[in-house]
């Protein structure tokens, strides 16, 4: 899976968003750094690229509203950071099981297993099942691991 980088505003390399159309995959791995560190979402993006493709948004959202609006406009599933708060993370569990936790310790994967989530974003592969965004050193894809070459060496925690 490839990631699209969402950044000032505009996709990187996919100024024109109808260029999306030649996009190699069916779905991508899309990254809005606006909203990760201005807390600032593109909602008119995410509907654009759906339009396009399916994706997987890692925007941090922590308000039920903002997840509500990224659902709505597109995003298949939402990638949480695990530096959520539990209440918090209860509640966008029950609005939609398609939220994926950023997990960098078997203490996140149990903490959101324990809360029915089942799908995580690593760079470490856990012995526990689930669905895995896996950006990690080895090349390994299956039914179960979704592997994410292009993922920025910037985000890669604890790797």
């Amino acid at each position: 899976m490839e990631c699209l980088i969402i950044s000032d505003g505009e996709i990187k390399n996919y100024e024109q968003r109808n260029q999306l159309v030649s996009f190699p995959e069916d779905e991508a791995f899309v990254i809005d750094m606006d909203a990760i560190t201005k807390y600032k979402f593109n909602y008119n993006l995410y509907a654009d690229i759906s339009k396009y493709i399916e994706f997987t948004l890692m925007a941090y959202p922590y308000k039920e509203s903002d997840l509500i609006d990224i659902l709505v406009n597109g995003a298949s599933r939402v990638v949480v950071n695990n530096t959520i708060p539990d209440d918090t993370l209860q509640k966008f569990l029950t609005l939609t099981d398609e939220i994926v936790m950023n997990c960098q310790s078997y203490t996140d994967v149990l903490r959101f297993r324990g809360m029915s989530g089942n799908m995580f974003l690593s760079c470490r592969l856990f012995d526990t099942n689930g669905l895995y965004f896996y950006y990690g050193p080895f090349q390994e894809e299956s039914e179960h691991v979704i592997w994410i070459p292009t993922f920025p060496e910037s985000l890669r925690n604890g790797c």
